[in-house]
């Protein structure tokens, strides 16, 4: 199982201590790496931070489904 996944309008989300929260899509402040590995992310909204055991890559695309830019391969990467 993922451990976000898109249910209508709002974020099915597991935590790392398979707590279970249901978010409002609309109420998402941040989503962010939780280190230099990527494999899992720091999702806030409304105020509370949960830490998942996923990708940013995997759930960037559930909360603006169709509105993600392409990726540009020929851009230059991140100094950091």
């Amino acid at each position: 199982m993922d451990a976000v996944r898109r249910v209508g309008a709002y974020l099915q989300v597991q935590d790392g201590d398979g707590c279970r929260h249901l978010l409002r899509v609309s109420s998402v402040q941040a989503v962010g790496d939780t280190d230099l590995m990527r494999n899992e992310t720091f999702i806030t909204a409304a105020g509370r931070t949960i830490r998942v055991p996923q990708p940013l890559d995997e759930i960037v695309p559930l909360i603006s489904p169709g509105e993600r830019l392409p990726v540009d391969e020929d851009a230059e990467p991140w100094p950091f």
